[in-house]
């Protein structure tokens, strides 16, 4: 499989001086999205990253490769060891899900060549199939080799890779791996995407638990100065007692859940839907409280959220906060209008925890 190589953020930083563990971590924070890579002789190990968040990861030892939560511990262990190097580089996040879900793929066919049918009949064949995942095309007499992504029937992404390994990527490399297979033959291998191998996070972390206090301390900011001093308390305590039932965690007196003095405290073990769809009900069922008594409060809330909105926008999409939270995080304010068409694309796409939903 041969990987886009993307914008270079870092390359061949060495690994006797580079704290991988720092590294990640300054990616998290400044929710990254693309993939890096750890490079040692006859070893290359690739960590595919969504937002700051490993989904997946490729280690390549000669001939050997593995992929997923087996291969991730392994690249990260490597990564600490000396004299070898690291390298970061950026991708568009919907290339970086097409890459991360094909590393466990399904042959769908094999060993197609062009004396059976054309790359380009090949091509058109999957777009209309809606295929996602990737073609491999070896061609004939060492002339190199290729990789064509696709995503629900589009072509994302073309490489070309030379017999001395020199990469051509985009248009550029689609062109070239068309020209040569007709000219030189090739063999086409097809593999469907499988997002069953991608790693997904649903660990309620330390972040996440800050942006839902955050949240309620400019929510009770809002509905105190509207309503009175504690009013948004007493009612989320409240609506977390008449909650309990269904979501236990929530329960007052297991002591999991605890919003205390604008700070909040979580100790339990909940997947993260679960944790996420809880909290927003109560909070919801709390607001609407106070709409009811004054319908105007609904702006109020969204004007007083709008820049943690702002600040944490990439975070509140992977959770989905503003359809779990509409009167909190949805667009009841007026959006500029995106500048082209391809804005309003990737708007209408979302990011790539809605990708996987509709993959799911």
């Amino acid at each position: 499989m041969v990987i886009p190589k993307g914008n270079a953020v870092h390359e061949d930083l060495s690994t006797s001086y580079t704290d991988i563990d720092e590294l990640l971590s300054d990616l998290d924070q400044n929710s990254f999205t693309g993939y890096c890579q750890v490079n040692f002789w006859e070893y290359l190990g690739t960590l595919f990253i969504d937002r700051g968040r490993i989904i997946n990861g490729l280690e390549e030892v000669g001939e050997t490769k593995k992929s997923g939560e087996r291969a991730i511990k392994s690249i990260l262990a490597r990564a600490k060891q000396k004299d070898g190097a690291v390298s970061v580089y950026t991708l568009p996040d919907e290339m970086v899900a097409t890459l991360a879900s094909v590393l466990n793929s399904n042959a769908k066919y094999r060993d197609l060549t062009t004396e059976l049918t054309s790359l380009e009949k090949l091509i058109s064949k999957l777009k209309k199939e809606e295929h996602s995942g990737y073609v491999e095309v070896i061609l004939n007499n060492d002339n190199g080799d290729g990789c064509i992504y696709f995503q629900d029937g589009r072509a994302m992404e073309s490489v070309f890779r030379t017999a001395d390994g020199e990469i051509m990527a985009g248009p550029s490399g689609l062109k070239k791996i068309l020209g040569l297979s007709t000219e030189v033959g090739a063999v086409f291998n097809v593999f469907e995407s499988d997002l069953s191998s991608i790693v997904v996070d649903d660990a309620v972390t330390g972040e996440i638990i800050q942006v839902f206090e955050n949240t309620l301390n400019m929510l009770q900011e809002a509905i105190d100065k509207r309503f009175g001093k504690d009013k948004f308390s007493d009612e989320f305590k409240r609506m977390l007692a008449t909650n309990a039932n269904k979501y236990l965690f929530l329960d007052p007196f297991a002591g999991e859940f605890v919003y205390k003095d604008q700070q909040l405290a979580f100790d339990g073990e909940i997947i993260l839907d679960e944790f996420t769809t809880g909290v927003c009900d109560v909070i919801t069922q709390t607001l609407e409280h106070f709409r009811e008594q004054d319908e105007t409060v609904a702006e109020t809330i969204c004007n007083h959220l709008l820049p943690l909105k702002e600040e944490r926008i990439e975070l509140i999409d992977r959770l989905q906060l503003d359809m779990k939270m509409p009167m909190v995080f949805g667009d009841q304010q007026v959006q500029a209008a995106p500048e082209n068409k391809d804005d309003e694309e990737k708007e209408k796409r979302g990011g790539l925890s809605r990708f996987f939903k509709r993959k799911g």
